[in-house]
């Protein structure tokens, strides 16, 4: 079994969803807004056994707060069917054109938002799926340690080797996605993530090379990494499928009251 831990499922066709889980494998697909949380929540229902349910906003999103608070109730109201909450994050594209200042107020504003969802994350014991780009991290993690929220899944993550050594001794993961095909310095950086934090994505439907993304990419994403490290497929694998398990707390998973 294979998972896609992060995709935006509500924007994939629907016979790739079908193929993909049709040979046992599971997606986890993440919300952006408002809409694409109710449609996901629609498509959980749909395939329950086979979609991990994360419902966040996206941090390059800029919603007002009658959309947080209307996602927020969805997660209330879900909290028993959701695997996680995301995609939640740091602002990071699209501040090309602001100054200095402007980007520091933005991520601050964007932190914020990120440290309401975390709450949540950790009143519900439920793992993090997040959009976190580079020396963003500075932001991002005194949140989860604030919270107390571990193993949290940092997606699509390419930093140095640095800030790669404290994301593992703080027991967090990375996914890798199939941009590993279309950018040497991304896949120079997965070269160096250890297995035992390591867990794949799509993030269709993201195009790379111009194709559109699909859940059944992770396959090739594997094949080249297995062969990488010098072992089967199987055995790789077997590994990814443990990891994710961790990072969903398949085992002894526990629902804290919500204050």
């Amino acid at each position: 079994m294979i998972t896609d831990i992060h995709c935006h499922l509500e924007s994939v066709a629907p016979e790739n969803i079908v193929s993909f889980i049709a040979a046992g494998n599971k997606i986890g697909a993440v919300s952006m807004t408002l809409n694409s949380a109710q449609q996901l929540l629609k498509l959980k229902q749909q395939y329950p056994n086979s979609i991990e349910l994360f419902l966040g906003i996206h941090p390059e999103v800029t919603p007002d707060e009658m959309m947080i608070e209307a996602v927020i109730a969805l997660i209330h109201q879900h909290h028993t069917l959701l695997s996680g909450i995301g995609e939640i994050g740091i602002p990071f594209f699209y501040l090309d054109d602001k100054t200095a200042t402007e980007k520091r107020h933005i991520k601050q504003q964007g932190a914020q938002l990120m440290a309401r969802f975390v709450a949540i994350a950790a009143d519900y014991d439920l793992p993090v799926n997040l959009h976190v780009v580079e020396d963003d991290i500075a932001l991002a993690l005194p949140i989860l340690q604030q919270y107390d929220v571990e193993g949290a899944l940092f997606h699509w993550y390419e930093g140095t080797a640095t800030q790669l050594a404290l994301l593992q001794q703080q027991g967090h993961f990375i996914s890798v996605s199939p941009w590993i095909f279309v950018d040497d310095h991304y896949w120079q950086f997965v070269q160096n993530i250890p297995l035992s934090m390591m867990l794949v994505e799509s993030d269709a439907p993201c195009k790379y090379n111009g194709e559109v993304g699909e859940p059944s990419m992770v396959i090739a994403v594997i094949v080249a990494l297995a062969k990488h490290h010098q072992m089967s497929i199987a055995q790789l694998t077997a590994i990814l499928t443990a990891n994710t398990q961790r990072y969903l707390r398949k085992e002894g998973k526990k629902v804290k009251m919500v204050k």
